[in-house]
């Protein structure tokens, strides 16, 4: 994995498209810097070439609002949150195929960050931990006699 952190003109185009993307509660939340490092962190584990890909859209997609955006003139990341939705819709809806995948990837990878975050899961009620104990003990209770058979066959010596 590289040690990618998003560089400052990336993170304020990212902290726009949080605002834009994920619902008005990250903010509200304070959960915007860990939503960008989430990001980040998954940006990391991709392959270099997809990762400069997606950082070139990025830088794009903050300059194409000068002279294609609501308010001409402004970077992506100076919107306010309703110019900044019209002209992300330009890009999730957009004329060609490289402007609606990343678009896609944008906001799949902010809304991922969004609800991974543990304050989001919690507000929502989602508690996977709880739930993968207790389907541990059930499969652990219900498949105890196979479980103990394959651990005598796994250690057995070879015949």
């Amino acid at each position: 994995m590289s040690g990618y952190q998003h560089g400052t003109v990336v993170r304020r185009v990212v902290h726009h498209l949080i605002g834009v993307v994920c619902p008005p509660q990250a903010a509200e939340l304070g959960i915007v810097d860990d939503i960008a490092n989430h990001m980040g962190d998954m940006m990391a584990a991709l392959p270099s070439v997809v990762r400069q890909g997606l950082v070139a859209g990025i830088i794009t997609y903050d300059l194409g609002a000068i002279a294609f955006g609501p308010r001409r003139g402004k970077r992506a990341h100076q919107l306010n949150v309703t110019d900044g939705t019209r002209y992300f819709d330009t890009w999730l809806h957009g004329p060609t195929p490289m402007h609606r995948q990343l678009g896609k990837a944008f906001m799949q990878l902010l809304n991922l960050g969004y609800y991974e975050h543990p304050t989001v899961q919690a507000a929502i009620g989602y508690t996977p931990a709880a739930w993968i104990d207790q389907v541990t003990k059930r499969r652990l209770t219900m498949f105890q006699d196979a479980i103990a058979k394959r651990a005598v066959e796994i250690i057995a010596a070879d015949p």
